[in-house]
């Protein structure tokens, strides 16, 4: 763990392995936020599968996972993000289940990170989240998320640094 990190607890109610998402916090204290976004969207994509049937193809939902990217390149401002997060509160509000509610979630936190950089663990957070409502009761399958989003959080971190020293 880096000097000075404290872990900080979910900010909704969720079984989760807490040794894993410790160890993704102090990972992530060593990122930017257009990196975070970068591995949130990650996250979101994967959750993507669990949106309604009817929502998963809605053209407001790409335009503000499209949106987020663009940030990340600086072609779009933050303004123009939270104007897509607007749109996806809506289409949260017209989800038919309560696990398409919860992975258009995880893609509204994804998107969000752009806003504010701890809102990609909000979005790791509400990855767990549907993991319980998926598989409830079932711990292994939440350590097997919260590595996987480790594994691409440290690829993440290890590519930039790679990068870092080929132009150096």
């Amino acid at each position: 763990m880096t000097e000075g990190f404290r872990p900080s607890h979910p900010k909704i109610s969720i079984d989760d392995d807490p040794g894993i998402r410790s160890q993704i916090e102090a990972l992530t204290g060593a990122l930017s936020q257009q990196q975070l976004a970068k591995w949130a969207l990650i996250i979101a994509k994967k959750a993507l599968q669990y949106v309604d049937d009817q929502q998963k193809y809605d053209r407001q939902l790409r335009l503000a996972i499209d949106a987020n990217e663009l940030w990340q390149v600086n072609l779009v401002s933050v303004y123009q993000v939270r104007q897509a997060l607007t749109r996806m509160s809506a289409m949260k509000a017209n989800s038919t289940s309560s696990i398409g509610a919860a992975a258009l979630e995880c893609v509204f936190w994804a998107i969000a990170s752009a806003d504010a950089d701890e809102n990609a663990l909000r979005a790791s957070d509400q990855a767990i989240k549907l993991v319980n409502l998926t598989k409830p009761n079932n711990p292994a399958a939440v350590a097997a998320e919260r590595q996987w989003q480790y594994d691409q959080l440290a690829e993440l971190a290890e590519n930039i640094q790679q990068g870092l020293r080929h132009m150096l």
